[in-house]
């Protein structure tokens, strides 16, 4: 049953998922602990504009990712 499956273009479609989605969790994942977390466990200076900046930078590769993929 599960040879019957194209197994390749699953993974493609989840990885496809993957990476629309990451933007999205990354997001969401920097705005709570601006908002939520209290000032003592919260991201400060130097720190928080290096982990900022690397967020940036993966959700670019992955809307990068998601244009070539499907063909944009």
């Amino acid at each position: 049953m599960l040879s019957s499956l194209d197994l390749v273009g699953l993974v493609i479609d989840v990885e496809v998922m993957n990476a629309l989605l990451l933007p999205i969790v990354l997001g969401f994942l920097l705005a709570l602990e601006a908002k939520v977390l209290p000032d003592e466990h919260r991201m400060h200076g130097a720190y928080r504009v290096a982990v900022t900046g690397l967020c940036l930078i993966v959700m670019g590769f992955g809307l990068c990712v998601i244009s070539s993929t499907v063909g944009l």
